[in-house]
């Protein structure tokens, strides 16, 4: 299986208090510091009841934050093909996601308000053809997440569990660790 639109979602801290004005502040001063022409506009669905919150569209991912099923937290969706094996592609998109998480909780517009559990994760495949929501793709995925998530707990347990065995749902994996370890040392050890 060559894993594709790779999706993570890190949940916001229960502690936190998402104001989705200061997310609009957020990434509009990442689109104007952007040395690129990756980023190219950003939608406020904020009205939406466990929607989308605010998305970052870019050419190559979509950021958001995110509150379906009424849970906060920090989308990643890739959309667009990645070179490497599955192991590489998915160090990658937790790299991506964790350190964009790491720029929230430093970012002043954000008031101190936000911070990510990197301990409660969701793994999704935005893909049906890729990863049909079967038991199939759950062992052939968990087979290759589990080794990346071990290193990045480094050697804390943790738990995988599908959300839905509902073939209508595309796949995805909530990720559950025994760790309190901070964003910045999961992505060292990513090694990134």
């Amino acid at each position: 299986m060559d894993l594709q639109q790779i999706n993570i979602k890190v949940f916001t801290t229960e502690d936190s208090k998402v104001n989705y004005t200061n997310f609009i502040k957020v990434f509009n001063r990442w689109m104007e510091e952007a040395d690129s022409e990756d980023y190219l506009n950003y939608a406020d669905y904020s009205h939406v009841d466990a929607g989308p919150g605010v998305l970052l569209i870019l050419k190559q991912a979509n950021y958001s934050i995110d509150n379906a099923y009424h849970e906060d937290g920090f989308l990643y969706n890739r959309k667009h093909a990645v070179e490497g094996d599955n192991a590489d592609k998915i160090r990658q998109a937790l790299a991506e996601v964790l350190s964009k998480c790491e720029q929230l909780e430093a970012a002043a517009e954000l008031e101190d308000a936000v911070h990510f559990n990197g301990a409660n994760l969701l793994f999704m495949i935005n893909n049906r053809h890729i990863a049909p929501n079967t038991s199939e793709t759950a062992a052939s995925v968990e087979a290759d997440l589990t080794p990346v998530l071990q290193q990045m707990y480094g050697g804390d347990d943790f738990t995988m569990e599908r959300t839905s065995e509902d073939a209508r749902e595309r796949f995805a994996l909530r990720v559950s660790a025994n760790s309190d370890k901070p964003i910045s040392e999961l992505l060292s050890n990513l090694g990134a």
